[in-house]
């Protein structure tokens, strides 16, 4: 009887063996605190019966600024957002397995504000991570992502900012939450790519800021490879950043971009915004790829012409 067993276990292992390994990759969009109405729509969207749902894993609300004292508040500089507008998006979330995410800025009116987000993270520390908690938590989100731009050199800042990273980490993993970082491409401004390896132990997911100054096509930093190889050990968490207000930037289409995603299975997709500005980002063909980054590569023989084929039979069989 053990030996029919240990065969029965046996068997099925070799069974698995032969089945591809499929990985999820994350796909993540945002929503502006200037364009709520038209991103809501958008979501709910049908490009030739493929839409947003089909490719998203995440979307980040991008509707909180920190205060002076440490604490969080919804913006205010544009319509007003309040707790139902975030529930609406939750809701949709929720429908459709996508992750929602609270995204906190330091932008104003005025600009960019590096020192109200270090007054944030360094001197309102403690504060500042209770506020996104407990915000986090009691709008039922998944989690935060940090969205602090600073303009310049700011290397100085880089300890405090990772220190705070780790700290926020520690809590939101408590509550069963995620944690991401947007930064930016290379080594300007703040935070960059010489921050990366200090802070991608302690998070889910890095968005790379490139949008129009990177590319599958382009050379030396401004390559997708290049941002790939400077996350080292870490490239799984790495979301490469697309634009969806251009169809065509350094030298390739927006397809040729999807294509090189798509292709290397060991990173995401992070696209600004859930507007999709761009016509071609509003058609059938690039949201069949992007479900097909967020599905992943089943077997090193499987591309992703075969994984669109496969879902235009899908499509054609709905209608």
């Amino acid at each position: 009887m053990q030996l029919a067993w240990l065969v029965a276990l046996l068997s099925l292992g070799v069974a698995n063996a032969k089945e591809p390994k499929v990985k999820t990759a994350r796909v993540m969009t945002w929503v502006p605190p200037y364009a709520t109405e038209i991103c809501r729509d958008r979501l709910d969207e049908s490009f030739g019966a493929m839409g947003m749902k089909d490719g998203l894993t995440h979307i980040g609300l991008q509707f909180w600024r920190p205060t002076l004292k440490g604490q969080i508040e919804l913006v205010d500089d544009f319509k007003p957002i309040d707790d139902s507008t975030i529930i609406n998006f939750k809701k949709w979330g929720d429908a459709c397995g996508i992750r929602v995410l609270l995204c906190i800025y330091n932008g104003t009116q005025e600009g960019w504000n590096w020192n109200l987000a270090k007054n944030a993270f360094d001197t309102h520390r403690k504060q500042f991570i209770q506020a996104l908690v407990a915000e986090t938590v009691r709008l039922k989100l998944d989690g935060v992502d940090i969205d602090f731009e600073g303009k310049g050199k700011c290397e100085s800042e880089k300890k405090a900012f990772v220190r705070f990273i780790m700290e926020l980490s520690i809590a939101l993993r408590a509550k069963g939450k995620e944690l991401t970082v947007d930064s930016f491409a290379y080594k300007w401004n703040a935070p960059n790519q010489g921050w990366w390896k200090m802070i991608l132990p302690h998070i889910d997911a890095l968005h790379v800021m490139g949008y129009t100054e990177t590319g599958s096509k382009s050379a030396d930093w401004r390559s997708y490879n290049f941002l790939k190889v400077a996350a080292g050990k870490f490239s799984s968490k790495l979301l490469i950043g697309v634009p969806s207000h251009a169809s065509n930037w350094e030298k390739a289409s927006v397809r040729e971009h999807l294509e090189w995603v798509a292709k290397d299975s060991s990173v995401g997709l992070a696209i600004w915004d859930a507007q999709l500005k761009d016509p071609k980002w509003r058609t059938q063909e690039i949201w069949q790829m992007i479900s097909g980054i967020r599905q992943g590569a089943v077997s090193s023989s499987t591309n992703l012409s075969t994984t669109v084929s496969k879902q235009k039979k899908e499509v054609r069989s709905k209608n």
